[in-house]
């Protein structure tokens, strides 16, 4: 480990050992970059219906300047630290860190029970899917009128619907061998998302992830262009196929094409369309000024959602 990696230390809780966990059932990966609003919150939801020596969990915070680590060591999670500021290497690190297949890579400002880690975890260790997720969940209330308009439109796309893995993405040890290291990008679902085809991914039924959503729609668009630049930056890298089209030659990404087809199958989201259009639009111009610029270390972050507080009931999701 460099030296800028600096080892587990003590505060409240001892921290678990790998040695503890020669019976896990699930590795999981969480990077961390300040964090220290929300950390608890994905932590303690982890904690919801598994046992302590069920899941095989890592932090890597990385280029942390608030009390992330602290918060994660007080829970007795383990926390590895790096002075060096990047989720693709924090991803690489804790990979190192962990033994237990299947694993997952967790964003730490989302939330999902162990219980349903570990049902997701069963279906990959029975096969046949090599990467899979819980269903995906987002909570809009306290949003804006244009985050929940654009999110009406968003949630029927295909790429949302059919086989969607991200944020929560869990891999078999036959499906990490799909790949050798995460690369040098930011669009890290995508990447993902990219190594397996359709019949190699599933949405597993019964179980869910929640995402609490940027709250404004200045927040989204910031949001958004980081995804879309994120993207760009893939396909230039030869990492995912030009526009969008998956292992099977299938669209995915959600085009004009989808959201027509979303307005047309429901006519009562045509009122949802001009912020989906605007949200889109924009974020994709400023998408192309960051490639051009080579701007792609900067993270948009949203400071929104990062509240830390218990979130509201109300929530969107599919199926």
């Amino acid at each position: 480990m460099q030296q800028s990696d600096r080892a587990d230390r003590v505060s409240g809780k001892t921290p678990a050992t790998p040695a503890h966990y020669k019976h896990a059932r699930a590795s999981v990966v969480i990077p961390a970059y300040n964090e220290a609003a929300v950390i608890g919150r994905c932590l303690d939801r982890l904690a919801d219906g598994a046992a302590p020596e069920d899941l095989e969990i890592v932090v890597v915070a990385n280029g942390c300047s608030d009390e992330t680590a602290r918060r994660v060591r007080d829970r007795g999670v383990r926390c590895v630290e790096t002075a060096k500021a990047g989720k693709a290497a924090a991803l690489n690190l804790g990979d190192a860190e962990v033994t237990t297949f299947p694993r997952f890579y967790v964003d730490a400002d989302l939330e999902v029970s162990g219980a349903d880690l570990l049902q997701v975890a069963d279906v990959l260790r029975t096969g046949p899917a090599l990467a899979a997720s819980p269903h995906l969940t987002i909570r809009l209330a306290g949003t804006s009128r244009v985050v929940r308009d654009y999110y009406r439109i968003w949630l029927r796309l295909p790429y949302v619907r059919n086989g969607r893995i991200g944020g929560v993405i869990g891999v078999s040890e036959q499906g990490r061998a799909c790949f050798d290291r995460f690369p040098d990008a930011i669009a890290d679902d995508f990447f993902l998302y990219h190594r397996f085809a359709p019949d190699e991914r599933s949405t597993v039924d019964g179980t869910c992830f929640v995402v609490h959503p940027a709250r404004t729609a200045r927040d989204l668009v910031r949001q958004k262009s980081r995804v879309f630049a994120g993207n760009a930056q893939l396909r230039a890298l030869g990492l995912a196929p030009a526009g969008g089209s998956t292992k099977d030659g299938r669209g995915i990404v959600g085009g004009s094409v989808d959201w027509l087809r979303v307005v047309r199958a429901e006519p009562r989201l045509l009122g949802a369309a001009p912020a989906y259009l605007a949200v889109s639009t924009v974020a994709k111009v400023l998408a192309r000024r960051k490639v051009r610029r080579g701007d792609l270390g900067t993270w948009e972050r949203d400071g929104s959602s990062r509240g830390g507080s218990p979130a509201p009931s109300t929530s969107t999701s599919y199926p």
